[in-house]
């Protein structure tokens, strides 16, 4: 008489097979799946239409206008429905540096500065417009220039002994 096998060596049965999982996608999962699959469908009809035509012909122009189009339509659903961040500059930065600005109405404003000559270009536009309308004299520089040697930074910076 033949040994059935038990599946181990200690004579333990072996554990039934894990079956594949069919089904288990969110009805998300398979919204993003097809629309994946009509966008790269399309897209090669309307390249395989493409090679037939001759370069330089209207039909091959409107032909790279549709491709263009069906682009910016995917990219645009893609961000509308959430599966793209609105900005991936936002996403790919790993540093934020910001301006801010607060009017005499006590509106503060701020700007996102990206570069060093930026923040120049920032601080040099703010300067000119806070001297519109103001009459400076060589006397007014004067008492300014005392002034800032005098105190400097005193009002933000502790008395040094």
């Amino acid at each position: 008489m033949k040994e059935l096998p038990t599946g181990t060596s200690n004579g333990a049965p072996k554990a039934k097979r894990a079956y594949k999982t069919r089904g288990k996608m969110s009805e998300a999962e398979k919204l993003m799946r097809d629309l994946e699959a009509g966008y790269k469908h399309n897209r090669k009809m309307i390249e395989q239409s493409m090679a037939e035509c001759s370069k330089g012909t209207n039909t091959y122009l409107a032909h790279v206008k549709a491709l263009d189009a069906q682009l910016l339509e995917y990219a645009r659903f893609r961000r509308e429905i959430g599966m793209l961040p609105k900005s991936v500059a936002a996403q790919t930065t790993t540093r934020y540096i910001f301006k801010a600005h607060v009017a005499e109405s006590g509106n503060v404003t701020t700007v996102p500065v990206s570069s060093a000559a930026e923040m120049r270009e920032l601080e040099r536009s703010e300067e000119k417009e806070m001297k519109k309308g103001y009459f400076t004299s060589e006397e007014d520089e004067a008492i300014r220039a005392r002034f800032e040697a005098e105190f400097g930074n005193g009002a933000v910076e502790p008395e040094r002994k």
